[in-house]
């Protein structure tokens, strides 16, 4: 059964962007830690409530420890304030990989020789709006890491290479290509 001085925190490893904090049964006067490079969105029956900077909070939950059990009993052995706390990691990340999943095929018009073009590289990415970001990606989920933000985008950013590389080689000799 959660106390009344629960200390929430979350301290993510590498890569880790969103965290749902496990337990949904928080209490009133629960102490809310928030780190420097974090951000945490509070939710109380499913509605983003509130989201709170770098420092300590004290959230007010409406579950009260004493009562607590009677209310439980009478909901069927669930809090009657369901509530959820995001952590997200607004740190930048750096070095994501990313690429094209298949080869362009150029035919070099001098020669006629087949050619295989393909595009990979590294970037990096910071949060700059965290209530988007885990409203419009993360949704209901309990995590999200750069590796899945990756997944996510790389479609696009295939799509979108291949469009500019189709468009930059057609003018270049195989000779002139590095």
């Amino acid at each position: 059964m959660p106390k009344i001085d629960d200390v929430i925190q979350y301290e993510g490893g590498a890569g880790a962007l969103v965290r749902k904090y496990p337990r949904e049964n928080l209490c009133t006067l629960s102490q809310l830690v928030v780190r420097e490079t974090q951000e945490a969105i509070f939710f109380l029956n499913g509605e983003a409530l509130d989201s709170f900077g770098p420092g300590r909070y004290t959230l007010d939950t409406g579950n009260l420890p004493l009562i607590g059990g009677a209310l439980k009993l009478a909901a069927g052995r669930k809090s009657p304030f369901r509530c959820e706390i995001y952590v997200i990691n607004m740190a930048e990340q750096p070095s994501i990989k990313w690429g094209v999943d298949s080869k362009i095929e150029y035919v070099e018009p001098t020669c006629g020789i087949p050619i295989a073009l393909g595009a990979s590289g590294e970037m990096s990415l910071r949060v700059v709006n965290a209530r988007k970001l885990l409203l419009k990606l993360v949704g209901s989920g309990t995590a999200l890491d750069t590796g899945d933000l990756a997944a996510v985008f790389r479609p696009f950013v295939a799509t979108r290479v291949k469009h500019r590389v189709d468009k930059e080689v057609v003018d270049i000799d195989v000779v002139d290509l590095k």
